[in-house]
């Protein structure tokens, strides 16, 4: 169910209705949050805002996502996805540099030793 916000403490509305007139914001009670409608389009759903309440946020939240910044924000995501792709690598190769310390101290201690037979398996 949807209920539409007629207004509000911090003024959001009008501020949304400066950047652009056809604007409205709803409350969703099945996924209980806001969400931010134009009626300027025939699906009149633009955005969902990601904070509990209605403040600023939505306001740059809503001037960040808009169809004029696309450009802009397709470029954040591929940076952001790029530097999480190198920590990604970053982790694997610090988990196999440990791996392979581990395993050069284990074989450290046998060093010297007479161990050819010790991966022999027997069967009886």
């Amino acid at each position: 169910m949807l209920i539409k916000i007629l207004q509000d403490v911090h003024d959001i509305l009008s501020r949304l209705r400066e950047i652009n007139g056809d604007y409205f914001v709803v409350y969703n009670t099945g996924r209980e949050c806001f969400e931010v409608h134009n009626y300027g389009q025939k699906n009149t759903y633009c955005l969902t805002v990601p904070y509990p309440q209605l403040d600023c946020r939505t306001i740059d939240w809503t001037l960040k996502t808009r169809r004029e910044n696309l450009n802009k924000l397709l470029n954040e995501i591929d940076e952001n996805n790029e530097k999480l792709e190198k920590q990604n690598q970053q982790a694997v190769r610090d988990l196999s540099e440990w791996k392979l310390k581990e395993y050069y101290n284990y074989a450290q201690k046998f060093e010297g030793k007479n161990i050819d037979k010790a991966y022999i398996t027997k069967w009886v």
